[in-house]
Protein backbone atom coordinates (compact mmCIF):
# COMPACT_ATOMS: atom_id res chain seq x y z
CA UNK A 1 0.00 0.00 0.00
CA UNK A 2 1.39 3.40 -0.98
CA UNK A 3 2.05 5.76 1.88
CA UNK A 4 -0.07 8.58 0.47
CA UNK A 5 -3.10 6.31 0.12
CA UNK A 6 -2.53 4.87 3.58
CA UNK A 7 -2.46 8.32 5.15
CA UNK A 8 -5.68 9.33 3.42
CA UNK A 9 -7.40 6.15 4.62
CA UNK A 10 -6.21 6.69 8.18
CA UNK A 11 -7.38 10.33 8.13
CA UNK A 12 -10.79 9.27 6.78
CA UNK A 13 -11.07 6.50 9.35
CA UNK A 14 -10.30 8.95 12.16
CA UNK A 15 -12.42 11.74 10.63
CA UNK A 16 -9.55 14.22 10.98
CA UNK A 17 -9.55 17.73 9.59
CA UNK A 18 -6.70 18.78 7.32
CA UNK A 19 -5.01 20.66 10.18
CA UNK A 20 -5.31 17.70 12.57
CA UNK A 21 -4.05 15.26 9.94
CA UNK A 22 -1.02 17.45 9.20
CA UNK A 23 -0.07 17.57 12.88
CA UNK A 24 -0.60 13.86 13.52
CA UNK A 25 1.22 12.66 10.41
CA UNK A 26 4.24 14.83 11.17
CA UNK A 27 4.70 12.73 14.32
CA UNK A 28 3.65 9.45 12.70
CA UNK A 29 6.03 9.83 9.73
CA UNK A 30 8.94 10.21 12.12
CA UNK A 31 7.95 7.16 14.17
CA UNK A 32 7.18 4.97 11.15
CA UNK A 33 10.47 5.73 9.43
CA UNK A 34 12.61 5.59 12.57
CA UNK A 35 10.92 2.72 14.42
CA UNK A 36 7.61 1.15 13.48
CA UNK A 37 8.41 -0.03 9.94
CA UNK A 38 11.45 -1.85 11.28
CA UNK A 39 9.43 -4.12 13.57
CA UNK A 40 10.93 -7.54 12.96
CA UNK A 41 7.71 -9.56 13.09
CA UNK A 42 6.14 -7.82 10.08
CA UNK A 43 6.06 -10.20 7.14
CA UNK A 44 7.40 -9.47 3.63
CA UNK A 45 5.52 -6.57 2.09
CA UNK A 46 3.77 -5.78 5.36
CA UNK A 47 4.44 -2.46 6.98
CA UNK A 48 3.04 -0.44 9.81
CA UNK A 49 0.28 1.40 7.92
CA UNK A 50 -1.41 -1.85 6.84
CA UNK A 51 -1.61 -3.00 10.45
CA UNK A 52 -2.63 0.45 11.70
CA UNK A 53 -5.64 0.58 9.38
CA UNK A 54 -6.80 -2.90 10.36
CA UNK A 55 -6.17 -2.21 14.04
CA UNK A 56 -8.09 1.07 14.16
CA UNK A 57 -10.99 -0.20 12.05
CA UNK A 58 -11.77 -3.02 14.50
CA UNK A 59 -12.87 -0.43 17.05
CA UNK A 60 -16.12 1.59 16.87
CA UNK A 61 -15.75 5.20 15.78
CA UNK A 62 -16.40 6.43 19.31
CA UNK A 63 -13.40 4.47 20.63
CA UNK A 64 -10.83 5.17 17.93
CA UNK A 65 -9.57 8.41 19.46
CA UNK A 66 -8.84 6.57 22.68
CA UNK A 67 -6.90 3.90 20.81
CA UNK A 68 -5.02 6.57 18.87
CA UNK A 69 -4.11 8.17 22.22
CA UNK A 70 -2.75 4.78 23.35
CA UNK A 71 -0.46 4.75 20.32
CA UNK A 72 0.38 8.44 20.38
CA UNK A 73 0.88 9.09 24.08
CA UNK A 74 1.41 5.82 25.94
CA UNK A 75 3.18 3.35 23.64
CA UNK A 76 6.79 2.58 24.63
CA UNK A 77 8.62 1.24 21.58
CA UNK A 78 12.19 0.08 22.20
CA UNK A 79 14.15 0.06 18.96
CA UNK A 80 17.15 -2.14 18.25
CA UNK A 81 19.54 0.79 18.75
CA UNK A 82 17.91 1.60 22.08
CA UNK A 83 18.13 -2.02 23.23
CA UNK A 84 21.78 -2.11 22.22
CA UNK A 85 22.32 1.01 24.31
CA UNK A 86 20.88 -0.87 27.30
CA UNK A 87 23.28 -3.73 26.50
CA UNK A 88 26.17 -1.24 26.50
CA UNK A 89 25.22 -0.09 30.01
CA UNK A 90 25.49 -3.62 31.38
CA UNK A 91 29.27 -3.72 31.73
CA UNK A 92 29.43 -0.58 33.93
CA UNK A 93 26.49 -1.84 36.06
CA UNK A 94 28.29 -5.13 36.69
CA UNK A 95 31.57 -3.38 37.47
CA UNK A 96 29.87 -1.11 40.03
CA UNK A 97 28.52 -4.16 41.84
CA UNK A 98 31.98 -5.73 41.85
CA UNK A 99 33.58 -2.56 43.20
CA UNK A 100 31.00 -2.46 45.97
CA UNK A 101 31.76 -6.10 46.84
CA UNK A 102 35.51 -5.46 46.95
CA UNK A 103 34.97 -2.38 49.14
CA UNK A 104 32.83 -4.40 51.56
CA UNK A 105 35.37 -7.23 51.76
CA UNK A 106 38.26 -4.85 52.44
CA UNK A 107 36.19 -2.47 54.59
CA UNK A 108 36.86 0.50 52.32
CA UNK A 109 34.58 3.19 50.93
CA UNK A 110 33.83 2.44 47.26
CA UNK A 111 35.62 5.55 46.00
CA UNK A 112 38.89 4.25 47.53
CA UNK A 113 38.99 1.07 45.44
CA UNK A 114 41.08 2.68 42.69
CA UNK A 115 43.49 4.21 45.21
CA UNK A 116 44.20 1.04 47.16
CA UNK A 117 46.71 -1.40 45.63
CA UNK A 118 45.17 -4.44 47.32
CA UNK A 119 41.68 -3.40 46.23
CA UNK A 120 42.76 -2.87 42.62
CA UNK A 121 44.38 -6.30 42.52
CA UNK A 122 41.34 -7.89 44.15
CA UNK A 123 39.02 -6.25 41.58
CA UNK A 124 41.20 -7.44 38.68
CA UNK A 125 41.13 -10.98 40.04
CA UNK A 126 37.36 -10.84 40.50
CA UNK A 127 36.85 -9.63 36.93
CA UNK A 128 39.12 -12.43 35.71
CA UNK A 129 37.06 -15.00 37.64
CA UNK A 130 33.70 -13.83 36.24
CA UNK A 131 31.45 -15.90 33.98
CA UNK A 132 28.84 -14.26 31.75
CA UNK A 133 25.84 -16.42 30.81
CA UNK A 134 23.17 -15.51 28.28
CA UNK A 135 19.97 -17.13 29.54
CA UNK A 136 17.85 -16.52 26.43
CA UNK A 137 18.12 -15.52 22.76
CA UNK A 138 17.15 -12.00 23.82
CA UNK A 139 20.29 -11.67 25.94
CA UNK A 140 22.20 -10.61 22.80
CA UNK A 141 25.32 -12.04 24.31
CA UNK A 142 27.22 -11.42 21.06
CA UNK A 143 26.41 -7.70 21.28
CA UNK A 144 27.37 -7.67 24.96
CA UNK A 145 30.72 -9.25 24.12
CA UNK A 146 31.47 -6.66 21.42
CA UNK A 147 30.62 -3.75 23.74
CA UNK A 148 33.04 -5.16 26.31
CA UNK A 149 35.90 -6.06 24.00
CA UNK A 150 39.18 -5.83 25.85
CA UNK A 151 37.44 -6.17 29.22
CA UNK A 152 35.60 -9.47 28.84
CA UNK A 153 37.46 -12.46 27.40
CA UNK A 154 35.58 -14.66 24.90
CA UNK A 155 36.31 -17.64 27.15
CA UNK A 156 34.29 -16.00 29.92
CA UNK A 157 31.07 -15.94 27.89
CA UNK A 158 28.57 -18.73 27.27
CA UNK A 159 25.36 -18.34 25.29
CA UNK A 160 23.09 -20.73 27.21
CA UNK A 161 22.32 -21.99 30.69
CA UNK A 162 23.02 -25.62 29.85
CA UNK A 163 26.81 -25.92 30.19
CA UNK A 164 28.15 -29.42 29.53
CA UNK A 165 30.86 -30.92 31.72
CA UNK A 166 33.27 -30.72 28.78
CA UNK A 167 32.50 -27.02 28.33
CA UNK A 168 32.88 -26.40 32.06
CA UNK A 169 36.29 -28.02 31.98
CA UNK A 170 37.33 -25.86 29.03
CA UNK A 171 36.16 -22.69 30.79
CA UNK A 172 38.21 -23.54 33.86
CA UNK A 173 41.32 -24.32 31.84
CA UNK A 174 41.15 -20.91 30.17
CA UNK A 175 40.47 -19.33 33.55
CA UNK A 176 43.64 -20.93 34.91
CA UNK A 177 45.62 -19.38 32.05
CA UNK A 178 44.24 -15.93 32.88
CA UNK A 179 45.01 -16.38 36.58
CA UNK A 180 48.58 -17.42 35.74
CA UNK A 181 48.95 -14.26 33.67
CA UNK A 182 47.81 -12.24 36.71
CA UNK A 183 50.23 -14.21 38.92
CA UNK A 184 47.27 -15.15 41.08
CA UNK A 185 47.13 -18.33 43.13
CA UNK A 186 43.31 -18.30 43.29
CA UNK A 187 41.66 -21.60 42.30
CA UNK A 188 40.26 -21.83 38.73
CA UNK A 189 36.63 -21.53 39.75
CA UNK A 190 34.33 -18.58 39.07
CA UNK A 191 33.52 -16.31 41.99
CA UNK A 192 31.13 -14.05 40.06
CA UNK A 193 28.46 -15.21 37.61
CA UNK A 194 26.30 -12.83 35.56
CA UNK A 195 23.04 -14.34 34.28
CA UNK A 196 21.97 -11.94 31.53
CA UNK A 197 18.49 -11.58 29.99
CA UNK A 198 16.74 -8.89 27.99
CA UNK A 199 13.42 -8.16 29.68
CA UNK A 200 11.22 -9.08 32.62
CA UNK A 201 7.72 -7.81 33.27
CA UNK A 202 6.43 -10.21 35.91
CA UNK A 203 9.73 -11.53 37.27
CA UNK A 204 8.58 -15.15 37.16
CA UNK A 205 10.72 -16.17 34.19
CA UNK A 206 13.92 -15.53 36.14
CA UNK A 207 12.85 -17.05 39.44
CA UNK A 208 9.59 -18.17 41.00
CA UNK A 209 8.54 -19.83 44.22
CA UNK A 210 6.55 -22.95 43.32
CA UNK A 211 5.79 -23.81 46.94
CA UNK A 212 6.90 -26.59 49.26
CA UNK A 213 10.49 -25.39 49.07
CA UNK A 214 10.61 -25.82 45.29
CA UNK A 215 11.82 -23.13 42.92
CA UNK A 216 11.55 -22.61 39.19
CA UNK A 217 12.93 -20.25 36.59
CA UNK A 218 16.25 -19.62 34.90
CA UNK A 219 18.20 -19.03 38.10
CA UNK A 220 17.16 -22.42 39.42
CA UNK A 221 18.02 -24.05 36.09
CA UNK A 222 21.51 -22.58 36.24
CA UNK A 223 22.00 -23.75 39.82
CA UNK A 224 20.99 -27.29 38.81
CA UNK A 225 23.63 -27.20 36.07
CA UNK A 226 26.48 -26.14 38.35
CA UNK A 227 25.35 -28.50 41.14
CA UNK A 228 25.86 -31.49 38.84
CA UNK A 229 29.63 -31.07 39.07
CA UNK A 230 29.77 -29.45 42.50
CA UNK A 231 31.27 -32.42 44.34
CA UNK A 232 33.73 -33.52 41.65
CA UNK A 233 34.81 -30.48 39.61
CA UNK A 234 33.04 -27.31 40.80
CA UNK A 235 32.53 -24.49 38.32
CA UNK A 236 31.84 -21.76 40.90
CA UNK A 237 33.12 -20.99 44.38
CA UNK A 238 30.92 -21.86 47.39
CA UNK A 239 30.46 -18.15 48.18
CA UNK A 240 30.05 -16.92 44.61
CA UNK A 241 28.03 -13.85 43.69
CA UNK A 242 25.25 -14.70 41.22
CA UNK A 243 24.23 -11.45 39.52
CA UNK A 244 20.87 -11.64 37.73
CA UNK A 245 20.87 -8.81 35.21
CA UNK A 246 18.08 -7.64 32.88
CA UNK A 247 18.49 -4.96 30.28
CA UNK A 248 14.91 -3.79 30.85
CA UNK A 249 12.32 -4.44 33.55
CA UNK A 250 8.98 -3.20 34.80
CA UNK A 251 8.98 -1.54 38.20
CA UNK A 252 6.98 -4.36 39.79
CA UNK A 253 9.24 -7.04 38.27
CA UNK A 254 12.40 -5.39 39.57
CA UNK A 255 11.00 -5.43 43.11
CA UNK A 256 9.74 -8.99 42.77
CA UNK A 257 13.04 -10.34 41.42
CA UNK A 258 14.93 -8.68 44.28
CA UNK A 259 12.53 -10.14 46.85
CA UNK A 260 12.59 -13.66 45.39
CA UNK A 261 16.37 -13.69 45.06
CA UNK A 262 16.65 -12.70 48.70
CA UNK A 263 14.39 -15.58 49.73
CA UNK A 264 16.21 -18.01 47.42
CA UNK A 265 19.56 -16.93 48.87
CA UNK A 266 18.34 -17.81 52.36
CA UNK A 267 18.05 -21.42 51.17
CA UNK A 268 21.26 -21.47 49.13
CA UNK A 269 24.09 -21.76 51.65
CA UNK A 270 26.70 -19.02 51.26
CA UNK A 271 25.90 -17.97 47.68
CA UNK A 272 25.03 -14.30 47.24
CA UNK A 273 22.43 -13.22 44.69
CA UNK A 274 22.52 -9.72 43.20
CA UNK A 275 19.66 -8.28 41.07
CA UNK A 276 20.51 -5.52 38.60
CA UNK A 277 18.94 -3.74 35.64
CA UNK A 278 20.11 -1.42 32.88
CA UNK A 279 16.77 0.42 33.02
CA UNK A 280 13.55 0.05 34.99
CA UNK A 281 10.34 1.37 33.43
CA UNK A 282 8.49 3.90 35.60
CA UNK A 283 5.31 2.67 37.25
CA UNK A 284 3.17 5.32 35.56
CA UNK A 285 3.46 3.64 32.14
CA UNK A 286 1.30 0.73 33.35
CA UNK A 287 -2.29 0.60 32.11
CA UNK A 288 -4.54 -0.48 34.98
CA UNK A 289 -8.17 -0.08 36.03
CA UNK A 290 -7.08 2.28 38.79
CA UNK A 291 -4.83 4.55 36.72
CA UNK A 292 -6.56 4.40 33.30
CA UNK A 293 -10.14 3.29 34.02
CA UNK A 294 -11.67 4.26 30.65
CA UNK A 295 -8.94 2.65 28.57
CA UNK A 296 -8.83 -0.47 30.73
CA UNK A 297 -12.60 -0.84 30.42
CA UNK A 298 -12.38 -0.49 26.64
CA UNK A 299 -9.61 -3.08 26.34
CA UNK A 300 -11.45 -5.56 28.53
CA UNK A 301 -14.76 -4.96 26.76
CA UNK A 302 -13.21 -5.50 23.31
CA UNK A 303 -11.36 -8.65 24.40
CA UNK A 304 -11.63 -11.95 22.56
CA UNK A 305 -10.87 -15.05 24.72
CA UNK A 306 -9.96 -16.76 21.44
CA UNK A 307 -6.42 -15.41 21.81
CA UNK A 308 -5.81 -17.46 24.96
CA UNK A 309 -3.58 -20.52 25.07
CA UNK A 310 -2.59 -22.90 27.84
CA UNK A 311 0.59 -20.88 28.21
CA UNK A 312 -0.98 -17.44 28.55
CA UNK A 313 -3.82 -18.36 30.88
CA UNK A 314 -7.16 -16.55 30.87
CA UNK A 315 -8.22 -12.90 30.97
CA UNK A 316 -5.13 -11.36 29.38
CA UNK A 317 -6.72 -8.22 27.97
CA UNK A 318 -4.18 -6.26 30.04
CA UNK A 319 -1.43 -8.76 29.27
CA UNK A 320 -0.02 -11.88 30.86
CA UNK A 321 -0.14 -11.63 34.67
CA UNK A 322 -2.15 -8.39 34.16
CA UNK A 323 1.09 -6.45 33.73
CA UNK A 324 -0.66 -3.79 31.63
CA UNK A 325 2.40 -2.65 29.71
CA UNK A 326 2.04 -0.55 26.51
CA UNK A 327 5.42 -1.93 25.45
CA UNK A 328 6.81 -3.12 22.11
CA UNK A 329 10.33 -4.45 21.67
CA UNK A 330 11.84 -4.18 18.21
CA UNK A 331 12.26 -7.97 17.80
CA UNK A 332 8.90 -8.98 19.35
CA UNK A 333 6.11 -7.74 21.59
CA UNK A 334 6.01 -9.22 25.12
CA UNK A 335 2.79 -11.01 26.04
CA UNK A 336 2.86 -8.93 29.24
CA UNK A 337 1.84 -5.98 27.06
CA UNK A 338 -1.83 -5.13 26.62
CA UNK A 339 -3.27 -7.72 24.24
CA UNK A 340 -4.59 -5.26 21.66
CA UNK A 341 -1.01 -4.50 20.63
CA UNK A 342 0.08 -8.07 19.85
CA UNK A 343 -2.78 -10.61 19.89
CA UNK A 344 -4.47 -12.19 16.88
CA UNK A 345 -7.72 -14.11 17.38
CA UNK A 346 -7.80 -17.80 16.56
CA UNK A 347 -10.95 -18.44 14.54
CA UNK A 348 -10.78 -22.15 15.41
CA UNK A 349 -10.72 -21.59 19.14
CA UNK A 350 -13.95 -22.65 20.91
CA UNK A 351 -13.67 -19.45 22.93
CA UNK A 352 -13.54 -17.20 19.86
CA UNK A 353 -16.12 -14.38 19.73
CA UNK A 354 -16.39 -13.26 16.07
CA UNK A 355 -17.77 -9.83 17.05
CA UNK A 356 -14.63 -9.20 19.09
CA UNK A 357 -12.09 -10.55 16.61
CA UNK A 358 -8.67 -9.03 17.41
CA UNK A 359 -6.08 -7.93 14.85
CA UNK A 360 -2.70 -6.82 16.22
CA UNK A 361 -0.83 -3.62 15.61
CA UNK A 362 2.49 -5.35 16.27
CA UNK A 363 2.00 -9.12 15.75
CA UNK A 364 3.76 -11.28 18.30
CA UNK A 365 5.66 -14.43 17.45
CA UNK A 366 4.63 -16.89 20.14
CA UNK A 367 7.35 -18.86 21.87
CA UNK A 368 4.85 -21.61 22.80
CA UNK A 369 1.92 -22.85 20.75
CA UNK A 370 -0.91 -25.15 21.75
CA UNK A 371 -1.10 -28.35 19.76
CA UNK A 372 -4.45 -28.47 18.03
CA UNK A 373 -6.12 -31.44 16.33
Amino acid sequence: MKETLAKRLVADLMNWSMERATTEFAWLDLMVNYKFDNYQQYGPGHRFYVHLLRWLSQYPKADREQMWALLREQLVYVSQDEMHHLVSLTGPVIERQMRAAVARDLKLPVYRVDDDLQARRRLAEMQCRTLYVGVSDGARIDVFRRYNEGTVNNEQVVAMIEISELKQQGLKEKLQERLDALKSDAPPTFEWVCLIDDFTASGTTSIRDEGNGKWGGKVQRFMKEVNRTLSTAPLITPDAHIQVHHYLASRSASAKVADLLGRFQAQSSSLRFVPSFSYVLPEDVVIAATSHPDLATLLVGRYDPGIETSHTGEDIALGYKQCGLPLVLDHNTPNNSVATLWARSDDKSPKHIPQKHMSPLFPRRQRHSDVRP
